[in-house]
């Protein structure tokens, strides 16, 4: 799969082949852009190809660290979302982000953390989370999404690379809806028609 699989997101694609080819991977990046759309997706390609020994700007699908990515084995990769009844992030979990983030990766190289929905951050995770990324360690990288990136702390945004993801076009999601529900090719351009480009809310209109 690798950075192939992120359809419609050319630009954000190509940035992040370039910070990787130049190595020069800042420490936190925030993908922003609506709901359905491949941030999280590209966040597991990152995490990947940051980690992947064999190509120097993506993901080789082969290798152990790859594989082990994919699969959610991996030690130095964490997936963090807010909790299902409160639906944010609070202190507490930022500040176990915080220690496993002062260690040393533990197979990989580096450490990942993908934050979904960052918005969902308490404001006082968000002020815990920002003495971070003040001084963030050198073998950590931070990757955010968010849907509503204003919501997040100015002073947070300025410490990230922003990547801006854009809606997805409607043969895009036709050809999605086709091969994820088996639709007939009428009934799915219909519903990516009135989708506004995200997947998340195709798979809505069809449920």
């Amino acid at each position: 799969m690798g950075f192939t699989a992120i359809q419609d997101q050319e630009t954000a694609i190509q940035l992040l082949r370039n910070v990787l080819r130049r190595e020069r991977v800042p420490s936190a990046f925030l993908f922003w852009g609506p709901d359905g759309i491949g941030k999280h997706m590209t966040a597991v390609e990152m995490a990947r190809a940051v980690n992947c020994r064999e190509i120097e700007d993506d993901a080789c699908d082969q290798c152990l660290s790859c594989r082990k990515v994919t699969s959610g084995n991996h030690p130095d990769i964490q997936t963090i979302v807010p909790a299902k009844r409160s639906r944010l992030i609070d202190t507490d979990t930022i500040g176990e982000v915080m220690e496993m983030a002062s260690l040393r990766p533990r197979e990989g190289i580096r450490r990942v953390f993908i934050i979904l929905d960052a918005d969902r951050l308490t404001a006082a995770a968000q002020n815990r989370f920002l003495k971070t990324l003040e001084e963030p360690p050198g073998h950590s990288l931070f990757l955010l999404t968010s849907a509503h990136p204003r919501v997040i702390l100015p002073t947070i945004r300025s410490r990230c690379q922003l990547v801006r993801f854009r809606i997805l076009r409607p043969e895009t999601l036709t050809g999605i809806l086709e091969r994820s529900r088996d639709l007939p090719a009428d009934m799915a351009r219909s519903i990516a028609a009135l989708a506004q480009g995200q997947v998340s809310r195709a798979f809505d209109l069809l449920d």
